[in-house]
């Protein structure tokens, strides 16, 4: 056996290093991902979307004040960019489950024919307190990845590509938890989503 692997070590190398190069990758892309203790914190992040058979005569947009979260419905001739921003939905992510579910509100009426900016809290959400800043206590960041894949060919190959399409994960330390689409309705931009804020401890369900 060793005269037979000295005689051909070179299609032997050929077999095992490309071998250990991908045993080697995908070690080292799943380590980051495998010492990071997973998310304990849930957020609550906005969906814009536009729908062309219910067009509205403002556009949206959502902020946290104080740790409450509050909308503001602007006409649309003082909206410049965000005249695509006419519906949005409110998501909660809920970290222990890894998934997504949405707070349903209402908005204030005869918003059709403000002419001027109307705030408004939103009352749905008024029992959680929201901590704005872009890294949770426990070290995450909400990130959008774009359209770049993760891993190239090889991750392709060897199932290391997104699990999910939604282009945004929660970032520590080089790992990359995906997120899941908070909706499954396709009106919604996939790359028009918004961090509000942590739900803080203390908060229902957190």
């Amino acid at each position: 056996m060793g005269n037979w692997i000295k005689n051909n070590l070179v299609l032997v190398s050929g077999i095992v290093l490309p071998v250990l190069l991908v045993a080697g990758f995908l070690v080292l892309s799943h380590a980051p991902r495998v010492l990071t203790d997973p998310p304990e914190y849930d957020f609550v992040m906005v969906a814009y979307r536009y729908d062309y058979q219910h067009p509205r005569e403002y556009s949206l947009n959502f902020e946290v004040r104080q740790g409450k979260l509050y909308g503001k419905a602007v006409p649309l001739e003082n909206a410049n960019t965000y005249t695509n921003r006419q519906h949005a939905g409110i998501f909660r992510y809920r970290a222990a489950e890894g998934s997504f579910e949405e707070i349903v509100y209402e908005l204030p009426e005869s918003l059709d024919d403000i002419e001027e900016t109307v705030t408004f809290p939103v009352q749905e959400a008024a029992d959680l307190d929201l901590d704005k800043r872009a890294k949770s206590p426990d070290g995450y960041t909400f990130e959008y990845l774009g359209y770049r894949g993760r891993g190239g060919l090889l991750g392709e190959m060897f199932g290391m590509g997104r699990r999910y399409d939604s282009n945004y994960v929660l970032s520590k330390g080089g790992a990359n938890i995906d997120l899941p689409k908070p909706t499954s309705n396709p009106n919604y931009y996939g790359h028009d989503l918004h961090f509000m804020g942590w739900v803080s401890e203390g908060s229902p369900g957190s």
